[in-house]
């Protein structure tokens, strides 16, 4: 018999809000925070799209982490502690500091899932830069010692555990955009099946380069938008691109159901299904036939009646072509459609982190009966998309990614009932 999956805290770091508080503020009132690109982005390329979300700003140090901690860590791992400590203090842990690091009571049985699509690569630009450079040039770039352990695309996940006392078993999922939902997923199967009671999983990315590399790749595969004031406009038929956002991160507390219960936790949903897949077509485009998306939405949604869709939603103009047109097939028309929306639409895209600050949305909008509106204009025929946002009750829903390689993810979220 399969255990049950609750999520009782979440820790989300973004431009618009650092913690639950804020950022739940902030995207039920629609704030954005979008940034006009730096002209040294452009020394040697003219940038199509012309604008971008910063990352958060932020100090570990002042958190009660030592200087020298901070110091070996990439922007992707630094992130995902931040959102670690928000998520548990949401959820009611107790930490306090040990002789090394922090110490965290309840969390003996517990695994660490991240998410990431890139990592961040500032520390080996500028240590390749000097490794190939003249010595007597002033002015260059140092060679980073800790470039390896700093590159290590399981670091996220790593510095949880060195940092936290976690013992359990620790890793990271790579699964481009669908990243954070992959890791989520997994931390659920994981706890439903007993191999842990507790997992913090989440999604982390970190694209912020000093001169703007990582952003021309994007710009050169045309997927950014191209719209005079950033706004991506999701499911509009003036979509151009998705909006780039270079750092953001959410960490979720999963925990099964009766220990959640027995510590008096504050529980947000239920997860109840999970389902993934490959599109097996494209490493940059989704299959125009959207089929194996199609059939995880009929596994997922036997017998459900989904009230709220958050949607992949990107603003590119095939993708958001090809989720409509998906929306239409397994729900039929707009009158029988669950309420969709975009939360890129309001973040930007931040790849690896995309899913798991969507799934805490979809989270926070079951608990508190709430919808975000879709920060769009001229929205393509026949889909439910609210333009404001909505207070209505939620039983079920569903939070969807898509990601570059083909890689899919559903995650079903219940309303938790304490009379169940």
């Amino acid at each position: 018999m399969k255990r049950r999956v609750v999520i009782t805290g979440i820790g989300p770091a973004t431009a618009i809000g650092i913690g639950k508080k804020d950022f739940s503020a902030s995207i039920f009132g629609l704030k954005t925070c979008i940034a006009e690109i730096p002209s040294h982005y452009e020394q040697n390329y003219r940038l199509k799209s012309r604008y971008f979300v910063p990352k958060p700003t932020f100090s570990l140090t002042e958190l009660g982490f030592h200087k020298s901690v901070e110091g070996m860590m990439e922007e992707a791992a630094r992130i995902s502690v931040l959102c670690t400590k928000l998520a548990l203090e949401d959820a009611g842990f107790q930490m306090c500091c040990g002789e090394k690091y922090m110490q965290v009571k309840g969390l003996e049985n517990c695994c660490t899932i991240i998410g990431i699509g890139m990592s961040s690569l500032q520390t080996a630009f500028d240590s390749y830069t000097a490794h190939i450079a003249n010595a007597e040039k002033p002015n260059q770039p140092r060679f980073n010692r800790m470039v390896i352990p700093m590159l290590m695309t399981n670091s996220p996940a790593a510095w949880i555990s060195i940092l936290f006392g976690l013992k359990g078993f620790s890793y990271t999922v790579n699964a481009s955009c669908a990243s954070g939902s992959y890791a989520l997923g997994e931390a659920y199967r994981t706890i439903s099946e007993g191999r842990c009671d507790v997992s913090l999983s989440g999604g982390v990315e970190a694209l912020t380069e000093k001169n703007g590399a990582i952003m021309r790749g994007f710009d050169m595969l045309s997927t950014l938008t191209r719209a005079e004031n950033g706004r991506p406009h999701p499911f509009s038929q003036r979509r151009t691109g998705f909006l780039f956002n270079e750092g953001a991160g959410c960490v979720l507390v999963l925990e099964e159901l009766e220990r959640a219960r027995a510590r008096g936790a504050d529980i947000y949903a239920e997860i109840v299904r999970y389902e993934a897949g490959s599109d097996a077509y494209s490493i940059v485009q989704m299959d125009p036939s959207g089929d194996n998306i199609a059939n995880l939405y009929d596994k997922i949604c036997q017998g459900i009646n989904v009230n709220y869709l958050n949607a992949h939603g990107t603003a590119t103009t095939t993708n958001d072509d090809i989720e409509a047109r998906l929306i239409q097939r397994i729900f039929g028309d707009k009158s029988n459609q669950p309420f969709i929306n975009s939360t890129k639409g309001v973040l930007g895209h931040s790849i690896g982190a995309s899913g798991a600050l969507e799934a805490a949305v979809t989270a926070l909008s079951i608990k508190e009966s709430i919808i975000h509106g879709n920060l769009t204009s001229e929205p393509i025929d026949n889909l439910n998309l609210p333009l404001e946002t909505l207070n209505i009750p939620i039983n079920y829903a569903l939070s969807a990614s898509y990601g570059f390689g083909g890689h899919n993810a559903l995650i079903l979220f219940k309303r938790y009932q304490e009379n169940e």
